[in-house]
């Protein structure tokens, strides 16, 4: 499948300001739900946004069945304690979920609610993302590193370098490939069975958000007030540049992406609330939405944390302030 089209690629792709203007105005999500009455620092959806984890700022961690927001487990790492989740992930199979504090990790069934591992990790845990089944996990660590690890059975198969803070990676699904953004302007992908970089790319500014497509064919990566951009993982040639618009006078900062099951599109979401469906090869605007405010005319805000594309036309996206929103 052709990501852009020969013509496309000739004038490098770009998602800019004119396609910005074309689009329709932002919706309102069609449904929400509140998950944290205090907030949140991580949160994660499953593939069809049928289940969310999210990492509260007041009672830790839990795991939610989104048709009827039901909440089925409190995850934590220590009994009579609330811990503090900087990042979580449910495996792209949904039978297992990954919670994430400063220095442990915790691998759950997500059909028992039961631990299937606990481990310490040699730095603090700044993001993270499982393979399939969640059999292994890439660790974006503060110690310049990022880390393929057995979550299963322990032990770190891969250590990455970066000579910088990792701050987000993503892993295909097979586990074949992993991909790193930092502090020094990077986004790298690694073939996590032999160590080996396969390609490095660099941004305008710190890395806020990467990610593969699924099929491992496509890497995105967005630098914070920067600079947007899609690569293929085959050639490390870019194929699209990102316009992420403007925020007085400045760009604004891209917070989660996921690519759709074809390759043809891009959910964006950003840290001023905005959710976006982008067509690549065209640049066009889909549909755009802003998330749900609790107290809409205080000056509060709510970065997207979590994007998934569900199914019948719906999407769905978790908001800093604890609010799942469907959207359609």
């Amino acid at each position: 499948m052709k990501l852009i089209a020969n013509k496309a690629l000739k004038l490098g792709a770009v998602i800019g300001t004119a396609a910005m203007l074309l689009s329709c105005s932002a919706k309102s999500p069609e449904r929400t739900a509140e998950y944290a009455v205090q907030g949140l620092y991580s949160a994660a959806l499953s593939n069809d946004g049928s289940a969310a984890l999210v990492g509260s700022i007041q009672h830790g961690g839990s795991y939610w069945s989104t048709a009827l927001n039901d909440r089925r487990f409190n995850w934590n790492h220590a009994k009579g304690e609330y811990t503090s989740l900087i990042s979580v992930d449910i495996d792209p199979t949904n039978a297992f979920a990954a919670t994430g504090s400063a220095r442990t990790l915790v691998l759950w069934n997500t059909s028992s609610g039961q631990s299937a591992g606990f481990w310490n990790t040699p730095g603090d845990i700044k993001s993270l993302k499982l393979t399939n089944n969640g059999d292994y996990a890439l660790l974006g660590l503060d110690d310049q590193t990022a880390r393929y690890f057995d979550v299963k059975n322990g032990g770190i198969k891969q250590t990455f370098r970066t000579g910088a803070i990792v701050r987000s990676v993503d892993v295909s699904p097979d586990g074949r490939l992993g991909l790193t953004g930092d502090d020094n302007r990077q986004v790298i992908l690694w073939d996590t069975q032999t160590g080996e970089k396969k390609f490095s790319w660099l941004l305008s500014n710190r890395i806020s958000t990467v990610a593969l497509s699924a099929d491992g064919k496509y890497a995105f990566g967005a630098a914070q007030l920067g600079n947007a951009k899609v690569w293929s993982t085959l050639t490390g040639r870019e194929v699209a540049l990102i316009d992420t618009g403007s925020l007085d006078k400045r760009q604004n900062t891209i917070s989660q992406a996921v690519f759709s099951a074809d390759d043809r599109k891009l959910l964006l979401g950003g840290i001023n609330r905005r959710v976006s469906l982008r067509d690549i090869s065209s640049g066009e605007v889909l549909q755009e939405w802003d998330l749900y405010l609790k107290e809409a005319l205080r000056p509060t805000g709510s970065s997207v944390l979590a994007l998934s594309y569900g199914k019948d036309g719906r999407y769905y996206a978790i908001g800093s302030n604890g609010y799942l929103n469907v959207l359609e």
